[in-house]
This record gives C-alpha cells, sequence and structure tokens, in this order.
C-alpha cells in the first residue's frame, strides 16, 4: 500500500510475517528521480508488490536512483541488493550498519561470536544453535549489495531540491541512523521511535564495554533537540506529539530497568537464570533470544550504575547486589 504524506513524498506498507505485521518504507520523487528510504522486508511478492504501489501513483521503480538505509535489520534492508541490481541505484548507510552487514556475509566469524556471547550469558548450546539458525535464516533474506556512500552524523545530503541531515542514533541497532528534514520539521526515525512499543535494544557481541541503554537514551536526547514537528517510523501511525514521545519511552526504560533490578539477589544469577524468572521457560526459541538481549541491556546498565557486580564464575558471567 502506498500513501502520499506530502507532495512527492510517499509511505510505502508491506506485510511481513513477524509480530510487528507491517513495515513502512519511503520515497521521496524529485522530477522523474526516486530516492527510496529503507526498502521492507524481501519475501517472494515484495518487489512486485512495491512495482505495482509504485506504478498506482505514476511512478516507476526503475527510476529509484538512491537508496538510503537507517539499519540493517532484515525488515528494512533485505531488498536493498535486489532493488541495486535492478536499478543501479546506489545505496548509503552508516559504517557501522555496514560492518553489521559484512557480520552477516561472514558467516564463520559471526557465528563463534554468538557462541562465545550467549554461552558467557548462560544459554545451553541447543539454544544457541537455534540463535544461529535464525541467523543464517537472516543471511539468506538480506540480499547481497554494495556500499556506495558511508553516511556520517550530522551530514547534510541533497536529493534534486530536497536537503536532509543524517542523524546518528544508535542503540536499536549499532549504525541506526535517521534522517531530518529541516525545512518541513520531520524525521524518517527507522526504528529509533516508534509509537506504540518501546524499540528492542540490541547488544554488541562484539564489543564487551558497549551499553546499549546508555546509547539509546543519549540518541533520544539527540531528537529531543532537533525541534521536530511529526515523526515518520518504521512501524506504525506517524507521530506530532514527539516531545511527549520520548518522555514516554525514558519512563519505560526506567520502570522496566527497576523491574529487573527486584530480581537480583544476593544469590549469584546468569543472564539467562534472570530471563526465566521474569518471562518464563516457555518461550519460542527467537523470543527466549530477544527476552535474553533484554536482560542484558539492563543488567549492563544497573552495572555500570554500581547497583549490581558481575563477575565470571565457571566461565559464565553471573550478577548479585551491590552489597557496598
Amino acid at each position: 500500500m502506498i500513501t502520499e504524506i506530502k507532495k512527492n513524498f510517499y509511505r510505502i506498507t508491506s506485510r511481513m510475517p513477524y509480530r510487528l505485521r507491517h513495515v513502512h518504507a519511503y520515497l521521496l520523487a524529485q522530477d522523474k528521480n526516486l530516492a527510496l528510504f529503507d526498502t521492507g522486508l524481501n519475501t517472494d511478492s515484495a518487489l512486485a508488490a512495491m512495482e505495482k504501489d509504485l506504478q498506482s501513483v505514476g511512478l516507476d521503480i526503475r527510476n529509484i536512483t538512491q537508496i538510503y538505509l537507517t539499519h540493517v535489520h532484515t525488515d528494512h534492508c533485505s531488498m536493498a541488493g535486489l532493488l541495486q541490481k535492478m536499478t543501479g541505484a546506489k545505496v548509503s548507510l552508516s559504517a557501522p550498519a555496514f560492518e553489521e552487514y559484512r557480520h552477516y556475509r561472514k558467516a564463520d566469524e559471526a557465528v563463534a561470536q554468538v557462541r562465545s556471547f550467549y554461552s558467557s550469558h548462560g544459554m545451553t548450546p541447543a539454544e544457541i544453535d537455534a540463535i544461529i539458525d535464525e541467523f543464517e535464516d537472516i543471511r539468506a533474506i538480506i540480499t547481497e549489495f554494495g556500499a556506495d556512500n558511508i553516511l556520517e552524523d550530522k551530514q547534510v545530503c541533497k536529493f534534486g531540491s530536497t536537503q536532509f541531515q543524517v542523524i546518528s542514533t544508535p542503540g536499536h541497532a549499532g549504525g541506526h541512523i535517521c534522517f531530518f528534514f529541516p525545512k518541513e520539521k520531520c524525521l524518517l526515525a527507522g526504528d529509533h521511535i516508534l509509537p506504540y512499543i518501546a524499540p528492542s535494544l540490541t547488544p554488541n557481541i562484539f564489543d564487551d564495554n558497549h551499553r546499549p541503554l546508555k546509547t539509546y537514551l543519549e540518541s533520544l536526547g539527540k531528537i529531543e533537540k532537533l525541534g521536530c514537528a511529526e515523526i515518520h517510523p518504521g512501524h506504525g501511525n506517524s507521530l506530532s506529539s514527539v516531545n511527549e514521545r520520548i518522555a514516554e519511552i525514558r519512563a519505560h526504560h526506567e520502570q522496566r530497568k527497576n523491574h529487573f533490578f527486584s530480581f537480583i539477589s544476593n544469590l549469584p544469577k546468569t543472564a539467562r537464570d534472570v530471563t526465566q524468572e521474569i518471562f518464563g521457560e516457555d518461550l519460542p526459541d527467537f523470543e527466549k533470544f530477544l527476552a535474553l538481549n533484554e536482560t542484558f541491556v539492563y543488567l549492563q546498565e544497573l552495572k555500570s550504575e554500581g547497583a549490581i557486580n558481575e563477575k565470571k564464575q565457571d566461565h559464565v558471567f553471573v550478577y548479585t547486589l551491590n552489597k557496598s
């Protein structure tokens, strides 16, 4: 489905077989040339559906000359390679996002790191195998593409007569970026700010010192200072109460962090132990992975604040209350 939000600016909504059910890409038309912001999910019918959507408003998919990616999760980037091959479009994204994409392509290195990271937080070999199976599915869905331009924070881009700024917003994904249109005061937010849920935060399994929650909250602060009048997210309805939504997300994370803290005691627990206490043991495999990620994010923040201790015990990290 395609909707004209403003003159020559469109939202393309496609279905997907995940919990969020749909994802948005956005399209800017300048004369006959088109710039696509994110691509949607690569499914059997997705490319044909996009082509049909564009035709319905008098546009030609072959006129896409630029593809800008907010991040490299499958529902936002996985058709980039197909479109690049079909149209010759140049693909632009951040350096950390392209590095994450390369981890998907270099399967052996990434798989080894997945095993190391998740086993060190208490997951069983069978649970880790399920994560790796999911990883392999992701690698198959994301079509191979080349990065023509590496985007930097605060970089000003121009497409036709329209200017927009790159805003680095890591947290949901390491290389996540948003695109701010200062004249229109609108933001293409990807998954950084969503209207109904707080975006999931992603551990960096290649960086032990990374604090996903701290990084994400700092990124929220950058958006708060922009003076956005409207946000167009990757999922859900556009929203105009920007600072109100940011305050809600901050409050959500503070409440969740305190909730996770309530499960820490003097008894050493792994991240998996805490995850099972909070979420139960009967989650589907991928939900176990997401739940452990969420647990890890809050434990890392509580550790950094000095509220809990972390130590390695029999090759696995365990957490206890800080008695001091």
